[in-house]
């Protein structure tokens, strides 16, 4: 029977890249940062993890986050103060990846460098270190193990990933919201004034009594319509009020526009 395995990568750390988001306000006032910590194709080592057959309830009742996976072991041979978490973290799978939410430890100094380093996009990466479970893995043609369970051990902040994919990706939290606020109130009252100058059926299009209308002094040229002549149906909807709910129409917009900047 194969024994497990765990990948070891200094402080035994297999580093499979995630893509940050911006942090959001959770319903209790902290700030939440959500990774994609894992996906199904091949990482820098050569592994390919089945999303699926990620083992997450223990990790999920102790959820520490790291960073640069640094555990304290080293600290205990050397002497030096052992690295504590600087986070608590929640995976959950999602589509084809693992994700993460992360809280940073805002008591802690160096939690709050880090969580700043995040927000700014300087650190956009997670780790994750994981047990390849006995009988569920294999060597792949890329000299990796292709593994169909794996039980997730613990969830670094990294500054090297090890996973090509990892982007930051796109997002409307923090301050893209308020730059869709600014855009969609731009939107409102640009259509607000198109529909004040839309002539509606109330308006009275008639001259002003002792005013004559200016004389039709020269004839159409050939193949113009004369003023006599019945108006078409594309003249008629150009005449027509346009009624619409400015508001709504921003509203849809606004919407429209996460959705095209979420890649939705």
């Amino acid at each position: 029977m194969k024994k497990p395995i765990t990948r070891s990568l200094q402080l035994a750390a297999v580093r499979k890249d995630a893509a940050a988001l911006t942090a959001v306000e959770a319903g209790s006032g902290q700030r939440v940062y959500t990774f994609k910590a894992s996906d199904g194709d091949f990482d820098r080592y050569s592994d390919r993890l089945r999303v699926k057959g990620w083992r997450v309830e223990g990790y999920n009742a102790n959820g520490v986050v790291l960073f640069n996976h640094d555990d304290g072991a080293q600290a205990a041979s050397t002497g030096a103060e052992p690295a504590l978490p600087i986070g608590k973290g929640r995976v959950y799978v999602e589509g084809d990846a693992l994700m993460i939410d992360i809280v940073f430890d805002d008591e802690d100094d160096f939690a709050r460098k880090v969580e700043r380093k995040v927000a700014k996009g300087i650190l956009n990466a997670a780790s994750v270190r994981y047990l390849m479970l006995p009988g569920q893995y294999r060597q792949n043609e890329r000299g990796g193990f292709d593994c169909d369970a794996q039980e997730l051990l613990e969830v670094s902040i990294v500054t090297i990933p090890g996973n090509a994919r990892a982007l930051r990706a796109k997002s409307l939290d923090g301050e893209g919201d308020d730059i869709v606020e600014r855009i969609a109130q731009r939107v409102v009252e640009l259509l607000a004034k198109r529909g004040d100058d839309v002539p509606t059926d109330d308006e009275d299009t008639k001259p002003d009594a002792g005013e004559r209308p200016p004389a039709n002094e020269s004839k159409p040229e050939p193949g113009e319509p004369s003023s006599d002549d019945p108006p078409t149906e594309d003249d008629e909807d150009k005449t027509k009020p346009k009624n619409f709910d400015a508001p709504e129409a921003a509203k849809q917009f606004v919407e429209a526009f996460k959705q095209h900047i979420q890649g939705v």
